[in-house]
């Protein structure tokens, strides 16, 4: 078989798939508990304890990751027209160079805030 007509079978393949694994054990799951006999308020209090921690850096992490990778891609194009002979090794080593700088400047940025505030409850 040719790879235009096996690289599709697979991806949708597997997809459904791991939807179906998905599915099925969510099923296997309720119908565990409902066996149990579980009521609803023993369902709140087994599931209530799920809480989600918003991280306020989250934004900050993925918009400097962005910015960076932005840049690199433009600083690669740039450098590409000015050397012809290796675009696609100078096109990914620049962005993944910018990439991991978006991250340290992230992590710089995370570091000196997370300090201040440590400080600012110690007062």
């Amino acid at each position: 078989m040719e790879a235009e007509v096996v690289v599709p079978i697979f991806l949708f393949g597997g997809t459904a798939a791991v939807l179906w694994k998905f599915f099925d054990t969510r099923h296997k799951e309720r119908m565990t508990i409902i066996e149990k006999g579980l009521i609803s308020e023993e369902l709140k209090y087994l599931y209530g304890g799920l809480k989600f921690k918003v991280n306020p850096f989250t934004s900050l992490k993925f918009g400097l990751l962005a910015l960076f990778i932005g840049v690199g891609i433009l600083l690669s194009a740039f450098l590409s027209q000015m050397f012809f002979g290796h675009e696609e090794q100078v096109t990914a080593g620049i962005i993944f160079l910018f990439g991991g700088l978006g991250l340290i400047t992230f992590y710089a940025i995370a570091n000196k805030r997370l300090m201040e505030l440590d400080q600012k409850k110690e007062e």
